[in-house]
């Protein structure tokens, strides 16, 4: 314990001692309350042989206080002596009794009986008060004619003992004094101690005693009754200094914080004392006295657990300090504990991340002590001279303040020119920081002059600072200026937090985060905010980043649909949609499936499922560059894959459709998508339906080339559009073997007949019951069901034709509520169309005026969703 743990020197002499721990101050024992113990003894035994012969005193208890009136040592004895002197003699000082028993029959004897004596009340026991009646206290005078037994017996207290006198002899300030004795005597006095104590715990009361009095003894506290502290024992901070081994902390529900109970539980616990720590700082009273102590019996443990512990309070003032203090008082700790979070893509990992680079500029001479992973990438980079001819925006005598003398350029990765033979002057870099703190707009201007990746390198190093510092609002233009110069790499960090931090309290953080999305502006930066409009657990979330993306296609003169269609990334593919891994000697071809999962062909036509390790063959530049740069394309598919493949198949179920340049520019040419394009059938506004080949031209069915009119329209063809050409274009996929990214030509298809046509009720579809899950699905999906007033409306579910129709589902006995979970069946009533949804059929019309895609997929929806 003394290797992990220094307990602060201002708190050593309030700390409970224990063997072989922290001595405490010397305890002299006082001749003068020795005396004086001895007298009220004296003057005690006549009450006490009185109560000896009452006929409810305990036996036991009777036989030693016997022994001890005839002058024999006993400690039951003793103890029960002086609690009748406490009891029944006047102005009696209980703990004196303490220094009669060490000088005059030692150190082992007086713990048995202090041990004893917080176990012995004289007098009968109290009533316990009925329901209702209160307590009521009654003091009954006696003269010199007082009825022999009145003072009643000698016994062992009970729960119903709220104020035992035994309390007065053995009370915490002798326990403590008695304690720091049997911590300072010698070995064979202690063992006495020890042996002669372990036959007087017969009761609860008794085995706390002398499982305070000798802590080594860590059995005698495991084996205590009870699954926690009780009432009826020593006062809860000496209890948990009886504390020895972790397997006792669960008897623990809360902690008094003082310097003497933590001081305490360090000596004898070491870093086994952290959860109680733990326990101390998520109690909340008295917050700020409490983090105090707490973080400083932090400061002297050499332990790794240390760490992940002040990371999982870094939302209390002071932590963050007390971290990169704990980080410089103990750097291989830090570094062996911080680097496995570094690669979790969590908040606590860029506080791990922002703390471990600190360390490694601070104190180069620790990166040999650095683990093997993620963490060799927070090293220095090799150093280079520093540019002489600057860009304008970053000349001139850089700003000093405390918005951004936190971030440090010595402790951050250099920014490299374009050329990356040359780095940013720290003046240089302290004036663009100036200019990050103001959310200056110029600041983008060293976009230009810089290496992209160093600069967003340093970008985020800057936030990962931030974190490790506990992200003070203050300071949040660190958030704010990774859209000023950050890049894709950054885009993709911070996703995966912008999705986490509502649900850590972090709302207002997200919402910012989105606003750096949206400054970033890349195709990669708007394909993940669509996806958070999709994917996003928090609705407010969702909706803010849909608002978002609104004012960016609002900004930039589009629809949202449009917008979407224009930011979906090319990943570095080529012109014909292939990347080439590299290896040096050897050479592999990225090839793509139905569902844009990326596969990797060998050059003997091998197809494989990850590309492979570099070998000892493979050149050692190359070869590791390829690897990694197949792993972020594969995960950044994970992320738009399946959003796209859902767009599109939108996009042919509400026949959305381009201009045959946009068609051929947005698609056909996109190196990513035209994988899907040449899966799936196309259709004109006029009716031909037609396929992309391989080489990128166009096909009918019959394998005819085919070219759409300029002012034509392209559309995904529905399979309801395709009429008698369903089965032959079934045909030729199967021959060609092609697979589908989503279902197209093997869709269920659902005709109205004539009569359902000139009909305005569906009859087919009414009485189908929808399982209340289903049918709530359906009202946050394709479907909707929003009043006028854009409240929930949960009696119907509507579906929107392109011409503006609606397509109506009376719900009985409805949705009721807008939340997920269990509820009612959902019988459909009616289903109509007119201008408008309602909860009652009204200006319908004739279901054949709606559009044959959308009235398939009304009934497609339903009949697949019903019982």
């Amino acid at each position: 314990m003394g290797e992990t743990v220094e307990i602060p020197v201002e708190w050593r002499e309030h700390v409970h001692p224990r063997r072989g721990g922290i001595p405490g101050p010397p305890v002299a024992v006082d001749e003068g309350a020795a005396r004086r113990a001895r007298a009220w003894d004296l003057a005690a035994r006549p009450i006490a042989k009185e109560m000896l012969d009452h006929e409810r005193t305990d036996p036991e208890l009777g036989r030693a206080l016997r022994a001890w009136l005839d002058g024999e040592a006993d400690p039951a004895g003793a103890a029960a002596a002086a609690a009748v002197a406490v009891r029944y003699l006047e102005e009696v000082e209980g703990t004196a009794f303490l220094d009669a028993w060490v000088l005059d029959h030692g150190l082992a004897f007086a713990a048995c009986a202090v041990t004893e004596a917080f176990s012995i009340e004289p007098g009968p026991v109290p009533r316990p008060a009925t329901p209702g009646s209160g307590l009521v206290a009654r003091l009954v005078a006696y003269g010199d004619g007082a009825p022999r037994g009145w003072r009643g017996e000698i016994r062992r207290v009970t729960f119903h003992d709220h104020f035992p006198v035994g309390r007065w002899v053995a009370e915490d300030s002798a326990a403590k004094r008695l304690r720091t004795l049997l911590a300072a005597a010698p070995d064979d006095g202690y063992g006495d101690a020890v042996a002669r104590l372990s036959n007087h715990r017969g009761d609860a009361w008794r085995q706390r005693v002398a499982s305070y009095l000798a802590p080594t003894e860590t059995a005698w506290l495991d084996g205590s009754p009870g699954s926690s502290f009780g009432s009826a024992d020593l006062d809860y901070e000496f209890l948990l200094c009886s504390l020895s081994s972790a397997a006792q902390i669960g008897k623990v529900r809360w902690v008094p914080v003082t310097p003497a109970v933590i001081g305490t539980l360090l000596d004898g616990l070491g870093t086994d004392a952290l959860p109680l720590l733990d326990l101390a700082l998520r109690q909340g009273h008295d917050a700020e006295a409490t983090r105090a102590v707490v973080l400083r019996a932090l400061a002297g443990i050499a332990d790794e657990a240390v760490f992940p512990f002040l990371l999982d309070h870094m939302g209390a003032k002071g932590v963050p300090a007390a971290l990169q203090e704990a980080a410089d008082r103990y750097p291989d700790h830090a570094l062996r504990a911080l680097a496995p979070l570094i690669d979790e893509g969590t908040t606590k990992g860029l506080q791990a991340a922002g703390t471990v680079r600190r360390l490694l500029y601070a104190r180069p001479g620790l990166a040999g002590a650095v683990p093997a992973g993620s963490v060799g990438a927070l090293l220095p980079r090799p150093a280079v001279p520093d540019c002489a001819d600057l860009p304008e925006v970053l000349t001139g005598r850089p700003a000093r303040g405390a918005k951004s003398d936190w971030a440090d350029p010595a402790l951050l990765p250099r920014i490299l020119t374009r050329d990356r033979d040359r780095a940013l002057p720290a003046g240089a870099t302290r004036h663009l920081l100036g200019l990050l703190a103001r959310k200056a707009p110029e600041a983008a201007r060293v976009r230009a002059f810089c290496d992209p990746h160093s600069l967003a390198e340093f970008s985020w190093a800057v936030f990962e600072r931030w974190q490790a510092l506990g992200a003070p609002t203050r300071h949040n233009w660190a958030l704010a200026q990774l859209g000023l110069i950050g890049d894709d790499t950054t885009v993709r960090r911070l996703s995966p937090l912008i999705k986490a931090w509502p649900g850590q309290g972090l709302t207002a953080r997200a919402a910012a985060a989105l606003d750096v999305l949206a400054a970033v502006g890349s195709d990669v930066a708007l394909t993940h905010l669509f996806e958070l409009t999709r994917r996003g657990r928090y609705k407010g979330l969702k909706a803010r980043a849909a608002l978002k993306i609104d004012e960016i296609a609002a900004a930039r003169g589009m629809t949202r649909d449009a917008l979407a269609d224009r930011a979906v990334p090319a990943f570095g593919l080529d012109e014909r949609g292939t990347l080439v891994l590299d290896y040096g000697p050897r050479r592999f071809t990225v090839a793509f499936d139905e569902q844009l999962v990326p596969l990797v062909r060998e050059p003997g036509g091998r197809v494989r499922k990850s590309a492979p390790k570099p070998g000892p063959k493979d050149d050692p530049a190359l070869a590791p560059a390829a690897h990694a740069l197949f792993t972020g394309l594969r995960k950044d598919l994970r992320t738009i894959a399946d959003q796209e493949i859902r767009r599109l198949e939108l996009a042919m179920t509400t026949r959305r459709s381009w201009t045959p340049e946009d068609f051929r520019t947005l698609f056909v040419a996109h190196p990513l998508l035209g994988h899907i394009v040449r899966r799936l059938v196309w259709t004109t506004g006029s009716g031909t339906a037609f396929r992309v080949d391989e080489g990128r031209d166009y096909a009918d069915v019959r394998d005819d080339p085919f070219t759409p009119a300029p002012d034509d329209r392209v559309g995904i063809a529905h399979p309801v559009l395709l009429g008698d050409e369903l089965r032959a274009w079934a045909e030729l996929f199967a021959d060609y073997e092609i697979l589908q990214p989503f279902e197209q030509l093997g869709r269920p298809v659902h005709r109205l007949t004539e009569g359902e046509r000139a009909a305005h009720r569906l009859a087919r579809v009414e009485g189908l019951v929808l399982p209340y899950g289903k049918a709530k699905g359906h009202s946050q999906g394709r479907w909707e069901s929003v009043d006028a007033d854009g409240g929930f409306a949960g009696g119907w579910l509507a579906r929107r034709d392109p011409a503006g129709l609606y397509v109506v589902a009376v719900l009985s006995p409805g949705l009721g509520h807008y939340m997920y979970g269990e509820g009612e069946d959902q019988k459909i009533t009616a289903l109509w169309a007119g201008p408008a949804p309602a909860r009652a059929p009204e200006d319908t019309v004739p279901l054949g005026r709606v559009d044959p895609v959308t009235m398939s997929e009304v009934v497609h929806d339903l009949v697949r969703s019903a019982y």
